[in-house]
């Protein structure tokens, strides 16, 4: 079973990112739909994350792409200056340890010597992301008004005080189920992919293993008889 999913190409960190992005997707779903069971400041916090992500994704890019001196010596304590400012627009500090986690499991391609085609897969995997983060904040942005708020309604956002807990202003914060709805489908659908793929790729092992022909096989023998 642990051979058919193919470890070469989906290493633990593969996995730790997958697993990062089923929790996220999940929490977005949960404060989308209940938001009346987390902390107010979670939605706030939601909202600066898929803008912040902005930052993140091409964190991947270029750190793929570029030495290790550059990615240690620029690129990181430039990210670093990025996270600082964004977690000043949140209640909680939870963005700023999301980023450093991010940032050192993306950093591993920095650190190793990888295959050449490893690390080409990495860089196409991480510019398909960024491409996919931008079409999505765009439809999200055009669809804004036919999103629907589920819970996060007008009347709960101004119940719960929303708007005097956020420390910033736009259309991802007077609007917080717009970057939610994002988030939601922005973590889940790349976890949606890996496990359909896992499962094909389990299948196809499967087909292959049945067809293959029998180790080993009983013959035949004609033995003479002999007059003694």
């Amino acid at each position: 079973m642990l051979a058919n999913l193919n470890l070469n190409r989906n290493s633990p960190f593969s996995f730790i990112e997958y697993g990062f992005q089923a929790y996220y997707s999940y929490v977005f779903l949960m404060v989308w739909m209940h938001p009346e069971l987390h902390p107010v400041s979670l939605i706030n916090d939601l909202a600066v994350l898929m803008a912040f992500e902005f930052i993140m994704v091409h964190s991947g890019v270029f750190m793929a792409v570029m030495p290790r001196k550059w990615s240690l010596f620029v690129f990181f304590p430039l990210y670093a200056t990025f996270a600082y400012s964004f977690n000043e627009s949140v209640v909680n500090t939870n963005i700023l340890y999301i980023y450093l986690l991010t940032v050192l499991n993306r950093m591993r391609f920095a650190f190793s010597n990888v295959a050449p085609e490893v690390r080409m897969y990495q860089m196409g995997k991480s510019a398909a992301k960024a491409l996919f983060y931008f079409l999505l904040i765009l439809a999200v942005c055009m669809a804004n008004s036919i999103i629907p708020p589920f819970g996060l309604t007008q009347e709960f956002l101004e119940k719960s005080h929303y708007f005097q807990t956020v420390k910033s202003s736009g259309l991802f914060i007077e609007k917080p189920y717009v970057p939610i709805c994002m988030g939601f489908i922005y973590y889940s659908l790349p976890v949606l992919y890996f496990v359909y793929r896992v499962i094909k790729n389990i299948g196809k092992r499967s087909e292959t293993s049945f067809t293959k022909k029998p180790i080993m096989a009983f013959q035949k023998k004609t033995i003479s008889n002999k007059k003694f």
